[in-house]
């Protein structure tokens, strides 16, 4: 529990160390101070360390522990104001000048920093006395009572003392992919249709010639299909082997089957069984298959009899293409590999294409007989849900199915919940032995004795294996009431905000930093990443590169993490729930004395208030998005909010940006997305450490188009060197407009609309050029293109990983076709037609493409051998197309997910030619019935969604989130 106090203490000590290293900021004494509250902070901090490692709950340490954390908290706010005021000037002008305005901004800032330097030295006195208190009440490093605590757990691969291999990171993605379909909503089938779906796959796969392997190598004589269930397992089985005669009879000369159950693993009598049938002895109506001779039963008493049947067997099938069924459902995998050996040696001399159908209950048996794809044969709530979740335990750990199938059974009778989140413990250690089992399994029966949460057990289980750097931002997701949906971005950036990220990357990087580094904003994601896998949130949407897009945080997670926070005062108890996710959450405001009994008013009828605060300035983070109401008047009392990092107005009802704007000098994100903003500022004003300048709006003017609305470019932004994302702002005289981006250095994603004749492409492609060290995303919508301009002359830089063009419809093909690096595409208005979606398709790196409005105006859209070869996600969103289509094997191999969106008419062929495709959404008001028969028939079973309530691009998302499942 300590780890969110000891990331409190880390934040602080930061911002001491910088403060010592300006003398010239400190007045009088104020350094003797700082460095006293330095020296006892990190005294602390090295406590907390060891506290956060003995997994202590004592109540004493936990009371301390508040004590630190608002010390903390005071402190930095106090030293973060003082910084503030005697900041150097970022005005222009020669040296004079620039000393002459910073020394009257010291003196006027003198009484200011007089108060703050007095309010410190307040604290100092306060650091002694809680340094006191610790030894006077004896707080020391208790000896550890964790039974499962592991020093060692948890390794998340990118620490860069631990370098990973690409086969580490090939399985790192494989494991975290078992997580993604984990928290997916699986669709509980009735049994026949279960039944018919996994007739359907095992004929078809019967029915497949066998092909050469990836090296070359003969396609192997005899083919094993595993079907994982039991008694569905088993009628699938029986049906195709009896019922499809008229298919196996075509593809096989003889057949035979066994029911290995009831031989006990002997071999020699499945053998005889199986020598049987093949041998041409005719059964008599009624008698059953698995009944034995005494002819053939004779020939078994040698003690080679083994090697007598594989001999006789073999004879028989010499030559000849066979099917065998084999139910063996109890069987192990030592006694299955006795009898597949035997088959194996007696099928020597068979026809390629010969396959063993087997149905079984055991994961490990199925996965290590079989090559091909397993069909998972259950359908009932506890049958398919415990089987599903039982197999995906089984691919995260390294133990045997023995191990663990009675403790998930009791986790899913007693407690669904922390049966899934069992899979994340799963994952963040896979080295779980018998015996730490058997721990869990213990303390999870002693829960259902003492009638306690086993969920809140497993969380806490969770928690312990969670490093403590990631606590802090864990316990943060307590500001967001029950069941909100929240954005990644948006969260990634409040993190940094509030301090708890910070960048891998130094003041003044060097080039090669610049472009290898990873920024506040990537560390963040991969923070919430780790949660994930942790399983404290729970997707909502995913992707297209497999992201968390957006996330939840369950109930039970919820009232878990509320309770931790409160033990360590990391929340502000002050603050009602419903309005806590608006402000940074270690405000100090004292909200108590703005409330009155049964006020419900929102976070708008709270500000002109709030705003007479001492604590206002040093907010950090305000996040008034969807807020209504917001007047002249309360932009800027806003704006005295010196200290202010983060602000959203996204969809609020401000039309203009206040000039005091100027003043947040430590703002590092604006968002005025979804606004009627178009003028940040009508004057130059620079905001020197703005990060994300995010703006524009989307309007839906049919089903599948959109106008677009941006803000100006703003004056001086050349300025603003501290810019990582710049998006959306309108360009019309790009040659004078554009001429300051090339000094972004640090400019990562980069939005513009060109409208008008000035405009020019070639202005845009000519500065961003120099930005090679840094720029990744690209994404550019013109509207009425300068006429003279010649776009197939045009080259993007050959570094863009992402690109989205709008309204380009001449050019496009020549001009991309050597972005090897691209692995995004999204075309708008691009008027494509064949020819050009072949020459996408040879970008070697592509992994998704969006072919939106009028972005292909042919009706069928072809996908050829040789072509996309990389492409995981494809979105369709235009109605001119009405039929799609994978000609052959090999086009677009390792495409998985499928999105088509406002067809008039949906026609799909050829997605038996994609062996990777997991999921296919449809969208829109069309007849989906011959789009789902073509899902129905694929191997895979792939996840098949239909939106018919799906009428504009913005719907899309809301479907995503709608359909989605969140733990």
């Amino acid at each position: 529990m300590a780890g969110a106090a000891q990331g409190a203490v880390d934040s602080l000590l930061g911002r001491l160390t910088s403060m010592l290293l300006d003398e010239a900021q400190l007045l009088g004494g104020l350094r003797g101070d700082v460095e006293f509250i330095r020296d006892e902070m990190e005294t602390m901090n090295g406590l907390l360390r060891h506290l956060t490692d003995a997994h202590h709950r004592n109540h004493l340490v936990r009371a301390w522990m508040k004590q630190v954390v608002g010390l903390a908290r005071d402190c930095e706010g106090n030293v973060e104001l003082y910084l503030h005021h005697v900041a150097a000037d970022h005005h222009s002008g020669n040296c004079l000048l620039r000393y002459l305005r910073r020394l009257l901004r010291l003196l006027q800032s003198l009484p200011a920093r007089h108060r703050i330097a007095t309010r410190i030295r307040e604290l100092k006195v306060r650091a002694r006395d809680v340094g006191d208190r610790r030894l006077r009440y004896g707080v020391t490093v208790p000896a550890d009572d964790s039974a499962l605590r592991d020093d060692n757990v948890y390794d998340d691969g990118n620490d860069k003392q631990s370098p990973r291999t690409a086969a580490d990171q090939e399985e790192d993605l494989r494991r975290r992919a078992l997580l993604l379909d984990a928290a997916a909503e699986s669709p509980l089938l009735n049994a026949e249709e279960v039944v018919r779906r996994g007739i359907d796959s095992l004929t078809k796969w019967l029915s497949m010639e066998p092909a050469t392997t990836v090296d070359g190598a003969p396609p192997p004589q005899v083919r094993i299909f595993s079907i994982l269930g039991t008694e569905l397992a088993s009628a699938v089985a029986t049906r195709v082997y009896k019922q499809h005669s008229s298919v196996a009879s075509s593809i096989f000369s003889c057949k035979a089957s066994s029911q290995s159950q009831c031989y006990k693993g002997d071999v020699g009598r499945v053998l005889a069984e199986i020598l049987e049938q093949v041998g041409g002895v005719q059964l008599q109506p009624g008698q059953e298959e698995y009944k034995v001779t005494n002819q053939v039963a004779g020939m078994i008493v040698h003690e080679d009899r083994e090697k007598r049947l594989i001999s006789e067997i073999q004879e028989r099938l010499k030559g000849k293409r066979f099917l065998i069924k084999l139910d063996s459902t109890w069987v192990s995998i030592n006694e299955w590999k006795c009898v597949i050996e035997a088959l194996l040696q007696a099928a020597d001399g068979c026809l390629p294409g010969s396959a063993i159908i087997m149905t079984t209950e055991n994961y490990d048996l199925a996965q290590s007989s079989s090559p091909y794809k397993i069909i998972i044969a259950r359908g009932t709530k506890y049958a398919y849900e415990y089987g599903f979740y039982m197999d995906q335990a089984q691919q995260l750990g390294l133990f045997g199915e023995e191990y663990c199938r009675h403790l998930f059974r009791v986790l899913f009778e007693y407690d669904t919940f922390a049966m899934k989140t069992f899979l994340h413990l799963l994952y963040v250690n896979p080295n779980k032995t018998q015996d730490d089992l058997e721990k869990y399994m213990k303390s999870i029966l002693e829960c259902i004795d003492r009638n306690r949460s086993i969920s809140k057990q497993v969380l806490l289980w969770c928690y312990y294996e969670l490093p403590s750097k990631y606590r802090s931002c864990l316990l943060y997701l307590t500001v967001f009431p029950e069941g909100h949906v929240i954005r990644s971005t948006s969260l990634a950036r409040r993190w940094v905000a509030e301090g708890l990220i910070t960048p891998n990357t130094t003041s003044t990087p060097t080039d090669d930093e610049i472009r290898s580094s990873c920024s506040s904003m990537d560390e963040a994601e991969h923070y919430l990443d780790v949660l994930f896998t942790a399983g404290f949130v729970s997707p909502v949407e995913i992707g297209a590169a497999n992201n968390i897009k957006s996330c939840t945080v369950h109930r039970q997670v919820r009232e878990f993490i509320a309770r931790v926070a409160t033990d360590v005062n990391y929340v502000d108890s002050s603050l009602p729930p419903h309005l806590a996710r608006y402000l940074s959450i270690h405000n100090r405001i004292g909200f108590k004395k703005f409330l009155s009994d049964g006020d419900s008013k929102d976070i708008a009828a709270y500000l002109p208030s709030l705003s007479a605060s001492p604590q206002w300035q040093l907010l950090r983070v305000l996040d008034l998005e969807g807020c209504k109401g917001l007047n002249k008047k309360i932009l800027k009392s806003i704006c005295k909010i010196l200290l202010l990092k983060y602000l959203s107005l996204r969809n609020t009802d401000v039309t203009r940006l206040p000039k005091q704007i100027k003043d947040l000098q430590c703002l590092e994100t604006l968002d005025i997305r979804q606004t009627k903003v178009r003028i940040f500022a009508k004057k130059a004003i620079v905001l020197p450490l703005l990060k994300h300048f995010l703006a524009g709006d989307k309007i839906s003017v049919s089903n599948e188009a959109t106008e677009f609305s941006a803000v100006d470019m703003p004056l001086s932004i050349c300025r603003m060197k501290n810019l990582e994302i710049l998006s959306h702002v309108e360009v019309t005289d790009s040659a004078v407009e554009l001429s300051g981006i090339a000094e972004l250095l640090r400019l990562r994603k980069l939005g513009i609309a060109l409208r008008g004749k000035n405009a020019k492409l070639s202005d845009l492609f000519r500065q961003i050029e120099q930005l090679h060290r840094s720029l990744r995303s690209l994404s550019v919508r013109l509207d009425q293109p300068a006429a003279s301009e010649n776009h197939g002359d045009l080259t993007p830089p050959k570094f863009i990983e992402s690109l989205n063009i709008s309204g380009l419809t001449s050019g496009l093909p020549h001009m991309i076709q050597q972005l090897h690096h691209l692995a995004n595409l999204t075309l708008t208005k691009a008027q494509l037609k064949e020819d050009d979606l072949s020459t996408i398709g040879r970008l070697h790196g592509l992994h998704c493409l969006r072919l939106l409005h009028q972005s292909y105006i042919q009706s069928e859209l072809s996908f050829k051998k040789g072509e996309f070869q990389t492409l995981k996600f494809l979105h369709v969103g235009t109605t001119d197309v009405t039929n799609i289509t994978f000609v052959t094997c090999g086009s677009a191999p390792k495409l998985e997910r499928i999105i088509w969106s406002f067809p008039t008419t949906a026609c799909v062929s050829g997605l038996d030619h994609l062996p990777e495709l997991r999921e296919f959404v449809l969208n829109g008001d069309c007849n989906p019935d011959q789009v789902r028969k073509e899902i129905e028939r694929h191997g895979n079973l792939p996840v098949f969604k239909h939106n018919p309530n799906v009428q504009k691009q913005e719907d899309i998302a809301a479907a995503s989130t709608s359909s989605s499942s969140a733990l």
